[in-house]
């Protein structure tokens, strides 16, 4: 009876919690406005590579993330020139989306925040956007 009360508890707790974060604002997940503010966009550094990503076989257990890390193979420049908007901004080593990419950390190897905006800024680029129009759209859907 015990053993039924804690998983009808655990169920419970589990949808409740669920549905209050599907209803919450995106913007909960990520900076507020005012400290996105406050942290502008870094400028990209000259000559920036992917040659701190990890190698591809490196993350062969997570095919998904692996998938990610490629578009960030391919846009370096971009990647250094946005401000990731997750958790990590504002931290010791976090300089751009790119950085939750590199060695050692790999915060983007957890993180949907990360990884969603890489793919958003990867997309945008590909479709031609400039720099600066990948960072509105990034604010706009993000911070």
């Amino acid at each position: 009876m015990d053993q039924l009360l804690a998983r009808r508890n655990f169920l419970c707790t589990t949808v409740v919690a669920l549905w209050c974060s599907a209803s919450l604002p995106r913007s909960l997940f990520a900076l507020t406005s005012d400290v996105a503010q406050t942290i502008p966009h870094p400028t990209p550094r000259r000559g920036i590579t992917a040659g701190k990503l990890p190698p591809r076989a490196q993350l062969a257990d997570v095919p998904d993330v692996s998938a990610v890390f490629d578009l960030v193979r391919e846009i370096p420049g971009v990647a250094d020139g946005i401000r990731c908007n997750c958790s990590c901004a504002g931290s010791a080593g976090s300089r751009s989306l790119l950085s939750c990419y590199e060695l050692p950390d790999l915060m983007a190897k957890t993180c949907d925040m990360c990884k969603a905006q890489a793919r958003l800024a990867h997309r945008m680029h590909k479709s031609g956007k400039s720099l600066d129009e990948i960072r509105n759209g990034i604010d706009a859907r993000f911070g």
